[in-house]
């Protein structure tokens, strides 16, 4: 398929493929010709009737326990709440020295791709807002100092790859990337701050105590959130939120300056 000596010749070729298959095909011979072991490509959508995820990947296939929810890998994955709230591509040895990424859950889903073999690797976000999110991730079976310099050389190739892939899955794929139903209305403050507390876990009372509100205005104002977001529930609102950009995960405090809890 690949002709072309150039790089960036190379992955242009990509966007003459006419099926998901072919394009799956391609990327793996592409990005082992390129030094990589395995690829992932990820997009979600959030709509009124619930959740919609594409996932593209060279993964070795096996025996898994029941997938996560949409929720838990937003809330819980660092690699997706870089996407969420970065536009650069960026080597996940670089995301993970962050402090903002320090929590005990981000630690353990890196962990969980150290298992399955992804050492090292780079993320490069490739769309955010109104209800959608995509990435691509690109890793090494290898965690050394020359897999680590081969990534972070390959980064801006790893941009034009990223935008090429997310071109054809639109073009190819049938449900993915539809426009989410998202309302035109933002949230306030209030409503931020208490589904804040709530996607760390905290109950009405807490988010209360730490605003200095009632019980129930916390409810009311998780309510009205909802409302405004087309939200089934308080998750629901939460995942719409951050992939509206109204809500930033373990980066931003509560209003009164309360630190993350992880």
């Amino acid at each position: 398929m690949f002709y072309e000596r150039d790089t960036t010749d190379q992955i242009l070729s990509l966007a003459r493929v006419t099926t998901l298959g072919r394009l799956r095909a391609g990327l793996s011979y592409l990005l082992e010709a390129h030094g990589f072991r395995y690829y992932v490509f990820t997009c979600h959508t959030v709509e009124s009737g619930g959740a919609c995820t594409a996932v593209l990947h060279n993964l070795p296939s096996r025996k898994e326990a029941a997938p996560a929810s949409f929720d838990n890998v937003i809330l819980n994955d660092p690699l997706a709440q870089y996407a969420i709230n970065e536009t650069l591509p960026m080597d996940w040895r670089s995301i993970m020295s962050r402090p903002e990424y320090q929590g005990r859950s981000f630690r353990a889903a890196m962990n969980r791709r150290v298992r399955r073999g992804l050492r090292s690797g780079c993320t490069v976000p490739l769309l955010q807002g109104y209800g959608a999110l995509a990435w691509l991730d690109l890793a090494l079976d290898r965690d050394d100092e020359s897999a680590w310099a081969h990534i972070r050389q390959y980064l801006p190739y790893a941009t034009l790859l990223g935008r090429v892939v997310l071109d054809k899955t639109r073009r190819l794929g049938k449900k993915t990337l539809s426009a989410a139903d998202v309302s035109s209305e933002p949230l306030d403050e209030r409503e931020r701050a208490c589904l804040r507390g709530a996607s760390e876990g905290l109950g009405n009372a807490e988010i209360g105590a730490l605003l200095g509100i009632s019980e129930r205005t916390v409810s009311n104002h998780i309510h009205r959130a909802c409302e405004k977001l087309h939200a089934r529930n308080r998750q629901h609102a939460i995942t719409k939120a951050l992939l509206s950009r109204q809500l930033y995960a373990c980066t931003l405090p509560l209003a009164n300056e309360v630190a993350p809890i992880y």
